[in-house]
């Protein structure tokens, strides 16, 4: 199958999947919920970088259509002279729904702390993924009560947790908006509570 439809195929089964999260540090809490539109994709699979793709250019839902459909492809965008910026989100974006099931380290992201970057985020995710170590920059929606993924890419030459403020995961559930089945996939405050 194509990389990219692959990719798009991938994100499309987490539009009915909400993750809800509590973490902590020093004694006070913060809680978000980070959910998943069809919009999203273009930012995090970088799209918005090809700026001689013009298939790529306009609606974020209809781009994301015409990916699922087969009307864009990798072989499509592969030609851009700025493929190799992208390239190694595709390679991550495919298992976004494996990295948020395990138990990522938090960051409250102060992009002033990394003057080399122009990303805009609340929060960094840092976690392992196919045996490298990726991050997933997280920013509020403007459209939904929810957070929403705007970057994920392998760690390379800059460490993007250097300066950063760590938060201690405390509680994470992923909920499937549809079914209303949740699954507790991690809970550090209720085996605190009973000691």
């Amino acid at each position: 199958m194509d990389k990219l439809k692959a990719c798009a195929i991938a994100f499309e089964a987490l539009f009915n999947i909400k993750y809800r999260c509590i973490i902590g540090r020093k004694g006070k809490t913060h809680e978000f919920t980070l959910a998943f539109k069809s919009y999203h994709f273009h930012h995090l699979a970088g799209l918005h970088k090809l700026s001689d793709k013009q298939e790529v250019r306009g609606n974020r839902e209809r781009v994301f259509k015409n990916i699922l459909s087969g009307d864009i492809s990798y072989k499509n965008i592969s030609k851009s002279k700025d493929f190799n910026v992208i390239m190694g989100r595709l390679n991550y974006l495919h298992g976004l729904e494996q990295f948020m099931d395990s138990n990522s380290l938090i960051f409250k992201y102060d992009s002033r702390k990394n003057a080399s970057s122009h990303i805009k985020a609340k929060y960094l995710l840092e976690n392992e993924l196919y045996g490298d170590t990726v991050y997933l920059f997280l920013d509020e929606d403007n459209y939904m009560d929810a957070l929403c993924g705007v970057s994920i890419f392998p760690k390379e030459s800059v460490d993007y947790t250097i300066g950063q403020t760590g938060f201690t995961l405390l509680y994470k559930e992923k909920i499937n908006t549809v079914t209303g089945e949740t699954i507790i996939q991690y809970d550090r405050i209720t085996s605190h509570n009973k000691r």
